[in-house]
Formats: C-alpha cells, structure tokens, sequence
C-alpha cells in the first residue's frame, strides 16, 4: 500500500507511527528470527485499530477483519476483504494466566495484497489475577490507553492509575504479554516473509491486535498458522523477570489450522 494511498484516507500520519516502527525493531530478540521482518503496513494499522474501535461498534459487521482493514485502507479494501474467504476461528489458547484467541481469519482474494488477514486478542485466563499490558508501555503509564495514538482524543483523568498502580490496587501480578506470526504452512511450504503483530489496550482490559500475512502467500483450502506467544511478569519499577534465577518468561508455539471457505460455501 502507498503512502499516499494512506494519505487520502487519514492525514497527517501521526508520530506515533515511526515510534512503533522503532520499537519493534528494537525489540527483535523477543521472538525467534522468522518473525524479524516488519511489515510497514502492519504498523499503520494500529492507527487504523484505534479509529475503528473507538467509533465503531465493530460486532454489527460481517467481518470484524474486513472493518479494521477497511478503516486502514479504506472502503475498497473492506469490500474487497467482505469478498473472501473467510475463517470464523474462536480457537483459544492459554500459557500460563494469559489466553490468547484467534477471532478471524480472511484470505483477500480481491485487488492488491492477497494473503490472509485477522484479528487477535490476548486477555487474562478467567478468574486469574493479572493485569496485562503490552511491551511498549511503561508501568508508570496509564492503563488502557491509547498513549501512542492521540488518546483517541480522550483526556486522561488525573485519578487514573496506572499499570503498576491498577496492579497494585488489585493485588494482582503485572505482566508484559506478546504473540506474532512465527510461519504459516501451506501444502508443506512454510513461509516465513512480511508478517508482524500490532497491538491497543482496550478499555476491558484485554489487548486486540492484527495479523496479516501477504505477498505471495497462495490461495488455499487450508493453513498451518503457526504463532509465538509470551508473557512475563514485571516489577513495579519496570524491571522485566525474563533471566535466571526467578524468570517468570513463558514462550511457545502455537499452531493452530485455518480453513478459509468462500462466501456461500
């Protein structure tokens, strides 16, 4: 996607753009090495996530997918996503305190970019005491918001805590949650190009993020997603618990089959 394509829809391109391209090139030892090719698209979206998710009521849609997209790259690319294959998935996965879910998968079958497409979210294990955040937060920053994106113009209240505040508050341990594409396999190929995760806070506590997995990537029946998920807990000073002794960093694999279906399938 051009940049002036991105352009028409949304101007300026904020800051907080080259801060998340950035970051996640600075944190590239966090997963294995197939993950290391950032996808620049990737990074916009999270813009695209915060405009969705604060003024759309994104359920009443067909695709979840093909709305946070939509709002990416505009009306074309949500129709041509609504004219996929899609993969309701709702497969859920937990490591430790933390559960990671695929809501959806869509493999664009339309226009520029075909590949498969999704939504993500990671939220605390039912009934564990956690609070979760994402790893380019601060502790000290306020919990559940959008801090590199305008806020979604909200104000933040002076009596808003923040993540090693909200933690404390409910007794509850801290902990830095992560998952990305590590591969996807189709008939025995695994590819390993042009993939990376974005995620938001959102207001419940639970971060929702994107996958997209494009350029070359062929049409098929069927998928062997494979994704790196992690968490670890952090000290109220920030300090992450991922080395010997007393690590508390929990990381694997996670494949799960998607089995994109043609509307009217």
């Amino acid at each position: 996607m051009r940049q002036t394509h991105w352009a028409r829809a949304y101007e300026p391109i904020p800051q907080a753009l080259e801060y998340r391209v950035k970051h996640t090139l600075a944190h590239l030892d966090d997963v294995p090495k197939a993950t290391r090719k950032l996808s620049l698209r990737t990074a916009l979206l999270a813009l695209a996530m915060l405009l969705a998710l604060c003024g759309v009521a994104y359920a009443i849609f067909e695709s979840i997918t093909a709305d946070i997209f939509g709002w990416s790259y505009g009306g074309k690319w949500k129709e041509e996503l609504q004219q996929g294959d899609f993969a309701t998935m709702g497969q859920s996965h937990a490591l430790g305190e933390v559960t990671y879910t695929i809501e959806e998968m869509v493999y664009k079958t339309e226009g520029k970019y075909q590949g498969l497409y999704g939504v993500v979210r990671i939220a605390p294990t039912e009934g564990a005491n956690i609070v979760i955040m994402p790893d380019d937060l601060s502790v000290n920053d306020p919990a559940g918001y959008l801090l590199h994106y305008a806020n979604a113009d909200q104000p933040i209240r002076d009596d808003d805590p923040s993540y090693a505040e909200l933690a404390a508050q409910r007794g509850a341990k801290l902990l830095v949650v992560r998952a990305a594409v590590n591969s996807i396999t189709v008939g025995g190929v695994a590819y390993c190009d042009c993939f990376g995760e974005s995620w938001l806070p959102q207001a419940d506590g639970t971060l929702l993020g994107t996958v997209e997995i494009s350029d070359d990537l062929p049409r098929a029946n069927s998928y062997e997603l494979n994704l790196w998920v992690s968490n670890w807990e952090t000290t109220p000073d920030g300090i992450w618990l991922r080395e010997e002794p007393g690590s508390t960093w929990l990381r694997e694999d996670w494949v799960v089959t998607v089995s994109p279906k043609a509307k009217g399938e």
